[in-house]
């Protein structure tokens, strides 16, 4: 973690302009470039452990095997999303769960698109879009009921540090365009204009 710059995070919850079942807010829809599987973030080398998988109720299914070829991608309106497990001290690892609500299976594959947002620089709704690791994934089939989770992996912010104060997370499934918020608060260090900062994300992973 010697390159690790300083900067900050921006938190989460349900946005005017998401379309989503979320946890307990609203939703509704964005226009955002969609999140690409894409592994060639400058985040840096994760340091900090992944959320154990405890009840899998989702299961990692090979790309072209007939199941995920009769699943679409997970969108955000039949997603129930949470906070999950969270460790670490100086570097935290907080895990966001994903819940296919709907009555079909469907997928994701790679990297969800994730903005903190929250008060920075002087502005009340900031807005950090996060790196990703350089971690490999697989695709993620989720049934129905079933749970898969990435983790969001961050410095939290010192006294004297530059900080964003997360209010709300907004997530875009990974190769879709709409979003959803969910609410967090977090004081987490700013980093937006680091070459190697402390926060990234982890690729989707299945379980919880």
């Amino acid at each position: 973690m010697n390159m690790i710059n300083k900067a900050g995070i921006a938190g989460l919850s349900l946005t005017a302009g998401l379309a989503l079942t979320a946890c307990s807010s609203g939703s509704s829809s964005s226009t955002s470039a969609p999140a690409s599987p894409a592994t060639t973030a400058a985040a840096g080398t994760p340091a900090a452990s992944t959320a154990a998988a405890s009840t899998p109720a989702a299961t990692g299914t090979a790309t072209g095997s007939p199941a995920a070829a009769a699943a679409g991608n997970c969108q955000p309106t039949s997603l129930r999303f949470a906070l999950g497990a969270h460790s670490g001290t100086s570097q935290v690892t907080q895990a966001v769960d994903m819940t296919n609500e709907g009555s079909s299976p469907c997928t994701m594959d790679g990297f969800a698109g994730v903005n903190l947002v929250g008060s920075a620089r002087g502005e009340t709704d900031y807005q950090w879009p996060l790196d990703r690791s350089t971690t490999s994934y697989s695709l993620v089939t989720l049934q129905p009921g079933g749970t898969a989770h990435f983790n969001l992996v961050y410095l939290p912010a010192q006294a004297g540090d530059t900080a964003i104060e997360v209010t709300k997370i907004v997530i875009t499934p990974p190769n879709d365009y709409s979003s959803a918020s969910l609410p967090w608060s977090e004081s987490i260090l700013l980093q937006d204009g680091a070459t190697h900062p402390g926060t990234w994300i982890m690729p989707v992973q299945s379980g919880a």
